[in-house]
């Protein structure tokens, strides 16, 4: 957690032996200070969050785009009592109600599900994926090669979308992104993207289900996105 409640006030730990609890189950937080990555919280048990996952830079740095009461939001289902914690709540309860959650690491297809069923219950839902390379893969150098802006231009909604083919022999990456059922955003080498769905994709093809492998983007400004978080156009 980078956030906790001290006297009041929610804040990231600031020195080394700070101690709070856990609003959200009631567990003891201790601080955590490290000489490179983000200083956090931990909770003495384990997070109380099943979904948590390591934070860094790029985290932070997308968490504080947006007002600070809009950040680590913590949700429950009043049928389960299930809890989980947004990493960004903007508009809460009306109806623009938006999640995002900033997704680094791979995640499986049973959990991507799992928590757009949970988040978009009561909320339309965002996912931002940070598209990079990393030790087992090259996912990053994938994506930016599969970049084609020239061959299948088409204008929907005052917005220039063009079709791609995924480059290298695996497309499990970008098919499992586009069955998601919320809306789903890139980042890759600092520029965003959007991935438009199946209903999106059939207007940009003519009513033509895109093929394996094939998916289609626009490009936004890291300040239209912000604005699509939190509710405007």
């Amino acid at each position: 957690m980078l956030y906790a409640w001290i006297d009041g006030v929610k804040r990231p730990p600031i020195a080394k032996g700070e101690r709070t609890t856990c609003r959200d189950c009631g567990g003891q937080l201790t601080s955590v200070i490290p000489v490179e990555n983000v200083k956090h919280w931990r909770h003495k048990a384990g997070d109380c969050d099943s979904w948590s996952e390591p934070e860094g830079p790029w985290h932070l740095g997308w968490k504080e785009a947006f007002p600070e009461d809009c950040r680590e939001i913590s949700l429950i289902d009043p049928a389960t009592g299930e809890r989980h914690r947004a990493d960004v709540l903007c508009g809460a309860g009306t109806q623009h109600a938006t999640v995002l959650e900033l997704q680094y690491s791979p995640i499986s297809e049973d959990e991507r599900a799992a928590r757009e069923a949970f988040y978009r219950q009561q909320h339309r839902m965002f996912w931002l994926v940070h598209v990079h390379d990393s030790a087992s893969g090259f996912m990053g150098w994938n994506f930016a090669l599969s970049l084609d802006w020239k061959s299948r231009p088409v204008d929907i909604d005052g917005r220039c979308f063009a079709v791609m083919q995924w480059y290298g022999r695996s497309k499990q990456f970008i098919e499992k992104w586009k069955r998601a059922t919320a809306h789903v955003f890139f980042e890759c080498q600092g520029r965003i993207f959007f991935l438009a769905g199946d209903a999106l994709a059939r207007r940009i093809t003519g009513g033509t289900p895109l093929k394996k492998g094939q998916y289609a983007l626009c490009h936004l400004t890291p300040e239209e996105f912000t604005r699509a978080v939190q509710g405007g156009n």
